[in-house]
């Protein structure tokens, strides 16, 4: 059976839905520690919903946010956050800097553009 021409293409993501995708950028990228600790539970449970589905950029804005979050809260003394804040930072690099990822500069899954850097 021949797929329709007016079909549209479907991916499938970890987030349930748009609303919940602005919910957790928002909550990323606020001043609330809280918020940022929730945000990042839900990526957590994003990665283990559907592992190689979550993108890079939205793991690698993961790894920093904790950074900071684990940098106010004082639980790390420095030469575990200089080592936790070189491997976010590392990795983020690396992900701006890769030339091959996806279709270059951007992608696209189902109703969302993700650009290749999130920050």
């Amino acid at each position: 059976m021949k797929k329709r021409s007016s079909e549209k293409k479907r991916h499938v993501v970890a987030w349930i839905n748009k609303a919940e995708w602005d919910q957790v950028l928002e909550y990323l990228y606020s001043k609330d520690s809280a918020l940022q600790k929730y945000a990042l539970q839900r990526i957590s449970a994003w990665k283990c919903r559907f592992a190689s589905g979550c993108p890079v950029a939205v793991d690698c804005t993961a790894d920093l946010v904790r950074c900071q979050v684990l940098d106010r809260s004082g639980q790390l003394d420095g030469d575990d956050l200089v080592l936790l804040y070189g491997a976010a930072l590392v990795r983020f690099v690396n992900l701006i800097t890769e030339q091959d990822h996806h279709t270059g500069s951007c992608f696209v899954t189902e109703d969302f553009l993700f650009f290749s850097y999130m920050i």
